[in-house]
């Protein structure tokens, strides 16, 4: 196949292209680098530790910029993960850059990068005449005899949803994140093929079949008319997915970059127990494409429907980060109910070399790695029917488990639904050995409670759940998992307790632990100084009493914002060097009680005599 050919193809399957964005260390003061093309610049911007969602960054106020782009909802999802996205205007890029980097509230500042959306036995016409052989090489007929599915939510985070012929009624209403509205109408035509793939109404005499007779499709549009999209749009629509209870999240998307953003989302949607499905791209390569390879996401490859369905397509991503393969050559209802098949009179499109006239493809439309994604969501979407009590973590064991070895540029094989409807899953609980900090701890402010021991026999820790005082509190779905507790104002004592998940859905409580919660500063004095403006010379000496109902654990001596001395036992005495110092001095004692409360002495003006 000459190389010619091949450009063009993945420019009508819409493969995973990176068109923006090159990804930085999501560290304070990275630089920010990379072009965007087709849309307009968007940085990411990273919050640290503790810095609530809905701050309002002076770095931006002085540039007199909107604080993040989208309405209340967009924000809001973004908020879930520490994040904002800020549109710059033309020009403006560097001077917002460096304000953002000098801002101390900001943990990362990033090009927002873009991609693209990844193409390149029933009555049903489209099964009776032989025009879905996909199914048959994913044993899917086989599976129907157990289920055909339930009412499941599966997710497409795409161009958002059509309701035409097999698709009517199947549709939830969704929310579109490109153009911020309640329209998840596809305009681009992607989505929708994608969407009849999982759940286009089977045995009805009409159309094709899609792998979940019963699915529900929650529309959530990401990408515009041209298939291009912001990781920050992707991050949304997966954390909305997950919110609105999906139990299966496609993304039919990608791209060689990755960001914080979009690997925290997909996080997020984990540590709600959704399954995420992605395709892993259509560049013949064994180069990464993000998000499918992230940590446990399903990531599919695509097999060569035409022979069959086991040798990979010419187009194919590929390598130990792909998991399994399912058939790239589809049947699919167009965005305006038209169906397409594999043959010259459906969906076939020719191109010509605008220079030359030449022709330079010659094929059918309907190929790429984003038609394998959702015949796997919807073999997913099978098991989950069959299996209501499984987590996305059991999904995915029961798929990859009970793939066919048929291959060596995945990691698990072929998909099989009537082997992934038979696998069992793990029902043992996790297990910990205690928790930090220790029992009867003095607390204050923002405190990570971080279980100690921690493990799981089969697949690993899925989040950790804090619940204070019997209510749930917050949650940590990332490792080391400690979710954080806010003590706010109280004071006194603070029940805790965790309750931690695996990710088959296993859980288990930690015992309750009791902690003091400690929010007020202790009462700090100078007893015996110069004068405020006096004259000194030699060494002065500073007499301090400090109090506080849970301790004192120190006092300090501060000169010029400097400590000079320390000292931990009543009847505080500090003293410094006058000759060390500049001629003009600014005095001040520090005290800290032993739950970590700072109290400041009013500053003393003194000049070397």
């Amino acid at each position: 196949m000459n190389s010619t050919r091949r450009r063009i193809i993945t420019g009508l399957a819409a493969v995973t292209a990176l068109t923006a964005g090159v990804i930085l260390a999501p560290v304070a003061g990275a630089a920010v680098t990379g072009s965007v093309q087709g849309l307009p610049t968007r940085l990411l911007v990273g919050l640290r530790a503790g810095v609530p969602a809905e701050v309002t960054l002076p770095s931006l106020q002085r540039l007199g910029l909107p604080t993040a782009d989208g309405d209340s909802t967009a924000r809001r999802l973004l908020g879930e993960i520490g994040a904002k996205a800020i549109v710059v205007p033309n020009g403006r890029l560097s001077a917002v850059t460096a304000a953002l980097k000098a801002d101390p509230n900001v943990e990362y500042v990033q090009v927002d990068p873009q991609v693209e959306k990844s193409d390149v036995t029933t009555n049903d016409p489209w099964i009776t005449q032989k025009r879905q052989p996909e199914l048959a090489q994913m044993n899917v007929p086989a599976a129907w005899e157990t289920t055909t599915g339930s009412a499941i939510t599966v997710a497409v985070v795409d161009t958002g949803v059509n309701t035409y012929g097999d698709l009517a009624g199947k549709v939830l209403a969704g929310y579109d994140f490109h153009n911020n509205d309640s329209s998840t109408w596809d305009d681009e035509g992607h989505g929708t093929m994608v969407a009849s793939l999982i759940a286009a109404t089977p045995n009805n005499g009409k159309g094709m079949a899609g792998v979940c007779a019963q699915c529900r499709i929650l529309p959530v549009k990401v990408l515009g008319k041209s298939g291009l999209g912001y990781h920050s749009d992707i991050a949304k629509g997966i954390i909305y997915a997950a919110q609105k209870g999906a139990k299966i999240i496609n993304l039919s998307l990608g791209g060689t970059a990755t960001s914080a953003v979009l690997k925290d989302a997909v996080a997020y949607a984990n540590g709600k127990g959704a399954l995420v499905v992605a395709a892993a791209g259509n560049e013949d390569t064994d180069v990464r494409s993000y998000p499918a390879a992230y940590a446990d996401v399903l990531a599919v490859g695509a097999t060569d429907t035409r022979t069959g369905g086991t040798a990979r397509t010419w187009f194919s991503n590929y390598g130990s980060w792909v998991d399994v393969a399912a058939p790239g050559i589809t049947a699919a209802m167009k965005s305006d109910g038209v169906y397409c098949w594999d043959s010259r009179q459906s969906c076939w499109v020719k191109k010509y070399d605008p220079r030359t006239g030449k022709l330079v493809y010659d094929d059918y439309a309907v190929q790429g790695t984003s038609f394998s994604a959702p015949l796997v969501s919807g073999v997913a979407a099978l098991v989950a029917s069959q299996r209501p009590n499984y987590s996305g973590g059991s999904l995915r064991y029961a798929i990859i488990s009970s793939a066919r070895k048929d291959n060596s540029w995945t990691q698990y094989g072929t998909v099989d639904a009537a082997a992934a409807l038979t696998r069992g899953t793990d029902g043992t609980p996790p297990a910990a050995t205690g928790l930090a900090p220790a029992a009867n701890a003095k607390v204050r402010g923002n405190v990570a409670i971080t279980p100690t021991g921690l493990t799981d026999d089969w697949f690993g820790v899925r989040n950790v759940n804090l619940y204070v005082d019997g209510k749930w509190h917050s949650w940590d779905y990332t490792a080391p998992f400690a979710p954080v507790l806010k003590t706010g104002t109280r004071n006194g004592a603070v029940k805790v307790q965790l309750l931690v998940y695996d990710k088959a859905g296993n859980h288990v409580w930690l015992p309750a632990r009791w902690y003091t919660a400690d929010n007020l500063a202790p009462s700090a004095s100078i007893t015996k100084a110069p004068a405020n403006k006096a004259k000194v010379k030699g060494t002065v000496k500073v007499y301090a009493k400090a109090a506080d109902r849970s301790g004192i654990s120190k006092v300090q001596l501060i000169v010029n914002g400097k400590v000079v001395a320390t000292d931990t036992t009543a009847g505080y005495v500090l003293s410094f060097k006058v000759a060390s110092q500049k001629k003009t001095m600014k005095v001040r004692i520090r005290a800290y009680d032993k739950a970590g409360n700072v109290k400041y002495t009013t500053i003393r003006t003194y000049y070397r005599a």
